[in-house]
């Protein structure tokens, strides 16, 4: 069993404009938490939503739509799909990495997310305050990999076949290329709003014969 799925890397964000200047400082400040998308972000959701080639691909085949709870990634997925009629369910597995220090990367609480997109389902998230954001040390990677892990499992157990899912460009990249592109090492980092297609194929688990 294959799981069809397109991954979309939220639109342009305030640490995004903010790392040419600042540098990994950018992630860190605390005047930048839980960083919202810039009217160039919203534009590119735009741009996603009013090509019709790629949108009426998308929208006709998914069934699920996913998205992490850092607002920049619920801002895109609004603006992308919210007048589609998929569903869209809100997960906090999907957030960016690394989830801790970076202050970027800390949610706002989930009451006031639910006023502003009420079209997204929260119900799964389990606290209305961050309780997974931690301000003293980042996730490994090895925690990252556990919770792909654990993503794929919730995947799996999904009766829907094509799912989308907005997130965020560490998270994206490990997942599908088990790599992460950093731009202090010079790499070139996953578009902003662009659909990468992914086929997640089950492992399958050969039994011996005896």
């Amino acid at each position: 069993m294959s799981k069809r799925l397109f991954f979309i890397r939220h639109g342009y964000s305030l640490h995004n404009q903010l790392y040419p200047k600042m540098g990994m400082s950018a992630f860190y400040d605390p005047e930048v938490i839980d960083s919202p998308l810039l009217n160039k972000g919203r534009d590119e959701a735009l741009n996603l939503r009013n090509k019709d080639s790629i949108y009426k691909y998308m929208t006709t085949k998914v069934e699920l739509i996913l998205v992490s709870p850092l607002v920049r990634a619920l801002e895109t997925a609004d603006i992308i799909f919210k007048d589609s009629n998929i569903p869209i369910v809100c997960e906090e597995f999907l957030r960016e990495y690394p989830n801790g220090k970076q202050t970027c990367n800390k949610r706002s609480d989930i009451l006031s997310m639910q006023d502003k997109f009420p079209s997204i389902n929260f119900k799964n998230i389990i606290s209305n305050k961050d309780i997974y954001w931690n301000e003293d040390r980042h996730e490994t990677l090895d925690e990252l990999n556990k919770r792909i892990a654990m993503t794929k499992e919730y995947l799996f157990n999904r009766p829907e076949q094509t799912i989308a899912i907005v997130g965020h460009s560490s998270f994206i990249g490990q997942f599908k290329d088990n790599h992460i592109r950093y731009l202090e090492n010079g790499e070139e980092e996953l578009k902003h709003c662009y659909p990468y297609e992914y086929i997640l194929k089950q492992p399958t688990t050969d039994k011996l014969e005896v």
